[in-house]
């Protein structure tokens, strides 16, 4: 296999991830050869882009040994059963998708080539070749371990932090990965949509919740999950969570109480030396007896 300096990258699939991974790897002076696309618009677009090439699969193949799939998760194994009508001996073939693993590349050994799932871990909003966060995203692995050290020296030279994974933790993996962005969207959501019910708040609710989402992310950053917790539960403070109660919808109610239960477990790992037992008691309850009275 070619020494990292010698890897020349191409891309099948030319939205948001394919493009912005390509431009990167251009940013890093690595060789990207070119995309191709079922979308030939999308695929000029990215060549565009990252000043490389529209090319055919067959094209793509021929003139690359690092081959990224960058589809949509349920268009992976499609792309993967035409890729075996080609020569792939020696040639390193990964996915992106953060859920599937490299298994979905059936009989990749018989083909002589390598298989891996390389997952960068944060969210790409659209596919303007924009690399602003990528040089301080995590990137996870997870394959055939015969070129890890070859990888290790890619992400190494890219200045990238880079984990290793077993493929039967990819479904965890990827649980962990959407409770921290997508599901967040929703806690963040209902929270503006309470604010929002709230005098002249009807209008600019998350504009000004933003800083405190910021100050509450760069607390945890600075101190960690217990030292940057604050709020009625870990000050112990039943009455405000009380109160709470009689406001939620049956729905949020669940997810308050659910939540706070995990808080709870914060605070008393923060403070162990506080009796939270009354706070654990009415959280257990909560949707029995402090139910919205109308």
């Amino acid at each position: 296999m070619a020494l990292t300096s010698q890897l020349r990258s191409g891309f099948i699939g030319a939205g948001k991830v394919g493009v912005s991974l390509g431009a990167y790897l251009k940013s890093k002076g690595f060789d990207v050869i070119g995309y191709f696309s079922r979308n030939l618009e999308s695929a000029k677009n990215a060549a565009s882009i990252t000043s490389s090439s529209c090319l055919t699969i067959k094209e793509l193949v021929a003139e690359c040994n690092l081959i990224w799939i960058t589809t949509p998760d349920d268009q992976i194994e499609k792309v993967w059963n035409e890729l075996v009508h080609y020569e792939l001996d020696g040639k390193l073939i990964c996915h992106t998708s953060g859920v599937k693993d490299a298994t979905v590349f059936t009989g990749i050994i018989a083909k002589g080539a390598f298989g891996y799932s390389v997952h960068p871990m944060r969210a790409f909003a659209d596919k303007t070749g924009k690399i602003e966060g990528l040089e301080t995203t995590c990137f996870t692995l997870e394959g055939d371990p015969t070129h890890y050290q070859q990888f290790k020296q890619f992400f190494r030279t890219l200045g990238n932090k880079l984990f290793f994974i077993d493929r039967k933790d990819k479904p965890m993996y990827h649980l962990a990965n959407v409770m921290v962005t997508n599901l967040v969207l929703g806690l963040l959501s209902m929270g503006s949509e309470y604010l929002s019910q709230c005098g002249s708040f009807s209008e600019g609710a998350i504009e000004a919740l933003l800083p405190m989402i910021e100050n509450n992310i760069n607390n945890l950053k600075r101190n960690g999950f217990s030292n940057a917790l604050t709020g009625p539960v870990e000050r112990n403070d039943l009455g405000t969570v009380i109160r709470h109660f009689d406001i939620l919808s049956p729905c949020d109610l669940h997810i308050y109480k659910d939540l706070s239960r995990k808080i709870l477990d914060l605070a008393v790992k923060k403070r162990p030396k506080r009796d939270y037992s009354s706070m654990l008691q009415i959280l257990e309850t909560a949707g029995l007896d402090y139910t919205r009275s109308n």
